[in-house]
C-alpha cells in the first residue's frame, strides 16, 4: 500500500509543477521532463477535438487533482479501510467512464488501483486522451501496475469480476441488466441545487456563479436549480458572472442561444445575462445554459423538500441549512472522500463481493 500511495504522491507533484511551470519547462523535475511537452500538447490538442473541454477547465482538474494527490491525504483517507491481502482476492474492476468533464472517471481510476485490483477502463469518446497519458506516467513511475491498467473499446469481449459504471437514466437501465449477475456500483443522472437565504456576500454570489458555470455546467456536481426567498433580486446573482471563457465555447453558446429562442417564442418570462438563464421552474434538472429557481417562504418546509428529493441530488450549497452542504465555490473540488452519488467507492472494492 506505502508503494502505491507514493507512486499518486509523485504523479500529485507532477501535476502541480505542470500547472504551475507550464509556460517554464526548464523549471519541471528531472524525473517528469520527458513527460512535459507531450502533456502540454495534449492539453492543446484536447480543446480543438472537444470544445466542451476549454484549457481553463483542463487547469481546473489539474490543479484540483495536484492539490489532493499527496501522501498525506491519501494516508489520511485510506486509513480506515482494509485492503486485500492475497493473490486470489485480486479482482478485475471494469469502469465505464463518462465523458461530461475533464477525468471525471479519475477517481474510480485511483479507488481500483489502491484497492490492489485490476481495472478495465471503458473510456467515452469525449474524454479519451488525459486518462491514458497519466496512465503512462503512473506506470512510468510504478511498473508493477503496468499489468493492472487496461484500456478497451469493446468491454462485451474482456472478462472481468465487477463493475462501475455513470451513465444516463436511460443507459442504466440497459446496464442494469445486462450486469445483473455483477456486483455493481452504478451512478445515474444528478444534479446539484442551491439555497440562498438573501444575506450572501458578493464573493458568495461570485463563486456560486462558479458552482454554475465551471465545465461548462456539464457536470453533477455544476448547480442547476436554486431556491432563494420571495422578492428575492435574480440580478444580484446575474451581476456577478465572471467566466467569460465560457462564451468562447461555441457549443455552450449555441445551447444558450436555442433556448433563450424557444423561450422568447413561447413569451415565457426569464432573466438573463449574455451567459445564462434564468427561468422558474419547479423541476431539478435544468438544460445547458439554463438555471431553475424557485422561491420559498418556509425554510423548514424546503429542507423536508430537499429531504425527499435527495436521491436525485449530488451536491446542496448552502450555508448553515442542511447536512452535508456544500459552501459557495466548492462544489468542483470534492476531498477524496466525498464519493458521487454517496457510495463509498472504496468499500464496495475492499469488501468481499
Amino acid at each position: 500500500m506505502n508503494n502505491l500511495i507514493q507512486t499518486f504522491d509523485k504523479l500529485g507533484l507532477f501535476l502541480r509543477e505542470f500547472k504551475k511551470f507550464y509556460a517554464h519547462e526548464k523549471y519541471i523535475s528531472g524525473n517528469f521532463k520527458k513527460f512535459f511537452f507531450p502533456f502540454q500538447n495534449i492539453i492543446k490538442k484536447i480543446p480543438i477535438i472537444n470544445s466542451w473541454f476549454r484549457t481553463e477547465d483542463l487547469f481546473i482538474t489539474i490543479e484540483q487533482w495536484g492539490k489532493i494527490l499527496t501522501k498525506e491525504k491519501l494516508e489520511y483517507w485510506l486509513n480506515k479501510y482494509s485492503f486485500i491481502k492475497k493473490k486470489n482476492q485480486i479482482k478485475t474492476i471494469l469502469v465505464i467512464m463518462p465523458g461530461n468533464i475533464p477525468i471525471v472517471g479519475f477517481h474510480d481510476f485511483l479507488c481500483v488501483l489502491l484497492s490492489g485490483h485490476r481495472i478495465l477502463i471503458k473510456l467515452s469518446e469525449e474524454d479519451n486522451l488525459l486518462l491514458p497519458f497519466l496512465g503512462k506516467i503512473i506506470t512510468h513511475i510504478n511498473p508493477l501496475l503496468e499489468k493492472k491498467i487496461k484500456f478497451s473499446k469493446n468491454f462485451f469481449k474482456e472478462k472481468y469480476d465487477s463493475v462501475i459504471a455513470s451513465c444516463s437514466n436511460n443507459t442504466a437501465r440497459y446496464f442494469e441488466y445486462y450486469f445483473r449477475k455483477y456486483p455493481m456500483i452504478l451512478r445515474k443522472r444528478r444534479t446539484s441545487i442551491a439555497i440562498l437565504q438573501g444575506n450572501e456576500s458578493k464573493k458568495d454570489l461570485i463563486s456560486l456563479n462558479k458552482d454554475i458555470l465551471t465545465y461548462s455546467g456539464r457536470g453533477c456536481r455544476n448547480v442547476g436549480k436554486i431556491f432563494i426567498p420571495n422578492n428575492y433580486d435574480l440580478h444580484l446573482i446575474l451581476d456577478q458572472n465572471l467566466l467569460s471563457y465560457v462564451m468562447k465555447n461555441y457549443k455552450y453558446i449555441d445551447n444558450y442561444n436555442y433556448y433563450l429562442s424557444i423561450y422568447t417564442l413561447n413569451n415565457i418570462v426569464i432573466k438573463r445575462n449574455p451567459m445564462m438563464i434564468l427561468i422558474e421552474n419547479k423541476d431539478y434538472h435544468s438544460p445547458i445554459s439554463v438555471v431553475y429557481y424557485e422561491f420559498y417562504s418556509n425554510l423548514n418546509q424546503l429542507k423536508k423538500l430537499i429531504h425527499k428529493n435527495r436521491k436525485h441530488l449530488q451536491c446542496l450549497v448552502s450555508r448553515n441549512i442542511c447536512k452535508n452542504e456544500v459552501d459557495f465555490g466548492k462544489t468542483q473540488f470534492p476531498k477524496l472522500w466525498d464519493y458521487s452519488d454517496n457510495i463509498d467507492t472504496m468499500k464496495f472494492l475492499t469488501e468481499k463481493n
